[in-house]
């Protein structure tokens, strides 16, 4: 008779805890795009810069820049969703002195990709650099945001556009 209520009382604490489980599933699911904006440190005072739209950073650079800070873009020759490739980027400028960090972002518009970024190391030559890895989107969408966060007194933000090979 001990047995059964020890064995009653496994399978109650094992239910409470897929149930809890359920329910933390279902607020995770309703509160990431809060939670993605958190992640994403509050950029309220950040100086946005906006590349032109034509510039694809594929195996050549882009630019975006004003008269304090430049920063160029450079992504592998060939970018395919599963595939690692490298994430170069460059900054010029009086600022560029004063970067604690850069971060870079991949997402879609009107699309949640989940979370893709690459935080880029510091190398001697004073470029900054990583490699991502992009998912496969389900609707074959290939238009992406690239959004360089550069932390300094003053942070940046670069904003590029990339479109990835088929």
């Amino acid at each position: 008779m001990v047995e059964k209520r020890i064995a009653r009382g496994d399978l109650l604490v094992l239910s409470g805890s897929v149930i809890v489980l359920f329910l933390l599933g279902i607020l995770g699911s309703v509160y990431y795009p809060h939670l993605s904006r958190w992640l994403h440190r509050d950029l309220a005072h950040a100086i946005v810069l906006d590349a032109d739209r034509a510039c694809n950073p594929v195996g050549k650079v882009c630019t975006v820049g004003d008269g304090t800070l430049t920063i160029t873009l450079r992504l592998g020759d060939s970018v395919q969703p599963l595939t690692p490739f490298p994430v170069l980027v460059s900054l010029a400028g009086k600022a560029a002195t004063k970067v604690s960090k850069v971060t870079v972002y991949f997402t879609m518009v009107n699309m949640d990709m989940g979370f893709n970024r690459v935080d880029l190391s510091r190398r001697e030559d004073g470029t900054w650099q990583g490699q991502a890895l992009l998912p496969v989107c389900s609707t074959r969408r290939r238009d992406w945001r690239v959004t360089v966060e550069v932390a300094s007194d003053t942070p940046y933000v670069g904003e590029f556009y990339l479109l990835t090979s088929p």
